[in-house]
């Protein structure tokens, strides 16, 4: 049996206001996705992998897979959307996939080792993890494998000094880092004051672009960075640092951002304020900043692929399940979007407005 990654329905696709869900009972409490289930955005077919297959022939009727991430927040929507995707190819063929799909309000490493703790006596077929911290979750993971559970990592970063089974997500958060640095201190003409948001401490993704903001300005002797704050993932703790840093620095050129929060929360209080001149660059694919990316607000997003870490993150766990070889690590990569694929990316997403 053979068919294309997007055969089928692509349900659920970025409903954003989705929390921690899961087709049986969540232990969390957690309610389902808010929102209406549905075709997604015809162009997101054209975001997915065009050449991977759907090859495997499952070897049973019915695989359990526990899949736990950092936080409830929206850049997860479009991996579940993959997730979803990916369920509703193999019910096609008659397989369930029964899941849960589990995160806390807020980043917590101590939580997520409890949670993989909790899932190692529940019988899983699989366990699944988007790292909070690299130490603590490292432990965890080796704990499920000692277990006799394998466990696979997604989204932010790897752990290749555990034994999981594999890795899909995007590999290379330095390189995002570095290629919204790079093209901010460009816009700045190689000059004057910049600010950066820096996220959740100990996120491994986070960390990863904050060294590479950082390393890049280094070769940008003439930038001045005059403040670091972190934001810990939420719009409006961006929102409060930016303004003050607006009153503080009235010469600030640049801001860089290196989660989906915090440059949405920067776009907002550089619109509110009518500051022209302000380059901002941050990541990835929330609608509110490709609207401001598109209005010139914002200079650059960096886009990660999430469907396909969700598509490949299911198919893989199955056949890892099954016992057959699967890629150890699978980059789904990331696009530097300026203002004028704005709308281009927003109409692929989210459909037409």
């Amino acid at each position: 049996m053979k068919k294309k990654i997007l055969s089928v329905l692509v349900a659920a696709m970025l409903v954003f206001t989705m929390v921690a869900c899961g087709n049986g009972a969540n232990d969390g409490g957690a309610d389902e996705p808010a929102g209406t289930v549905g075709e997604a955005p015809a162009g997101m077919r054209s975001l997915a992998d065009p050449n991977f297959e759907f090859t495997h022939v499952p070897q049973r009727d019915e695989y359990r897979i526990f899949i736990t991430y950092k936080l409830v927040h929206a850049w997860y929507d479009a991996i579940y959307a993959g997730v979803q995707a990916a369920i509703a190819d193999f019910a096609e063929m008659g397989v369930v996939i029964d899941y849960e799909w589990v995160a806390p309000i807020e980043p917590d490493a101590v939580d997520q080792v409890n949670t993989i703790e909790t899932a190692i006596g529940q019988g899983w077929d699989m366990i699944v993890v988007d790292v909070t911290q690299e130490e603590l979750t490292s432990a965890a993971v080796n704990s499920a494998i000692d277990a006799g559970i394998p466990v696979a990592i997604f989204a932010g970063s790897d752990l290749p000094d555990t034994d999981r089974s594999f890795f899909v997500g995007n590999n290379d958060n330095y390189g995002d880092g570095a290629a919204i640095a790079r093209a901010v201190a460009e816009a700045m003409g190689g000059e004057g004051q910049i600010a950066i948001l820096s996220g959740t401490i100990g996120a491994p993704s986070h960390e990863h672009r904050l060294s590479a903001f950082k390393e890049v300005l280094a070769e940008f002797p003439d930038i001045e960075i005059v403040d670091e704050q972190r934001d810990n993932d939420f719009v409006e703790n961006a929102v409060q640092i930016t303004e003050a840093w607006l009153q503080a620095f009235p010469e600030l050129g640049g801001i860089l951002a290196n989660n989906m929060s915090n440059p949405v929360g920067a776009a907002a209080a550089i619109s509110d304020a009518g500051r022209d001149g302000i380059v901002l660059g941050g990541m990835d694919h929330d609608l509110r900043y490709l609207e401001y990316l598109r209005d010139g607000v914002a200079y650059i997003a960096q886009v990660q692929n999430c469907f396909d870490m969700g598509y490949k993150m299911i198919y893989y766990a199955v056949m890892t399940i099954d016992g057959e070889t699967v890629p150890e690590v699978t980059d789904v990569g990331s696009t530097s979007v300026f203002q004028a694929d704005a709308q281009r990316f927003i109409d692929l997403l989210f459909g037409s407005n």
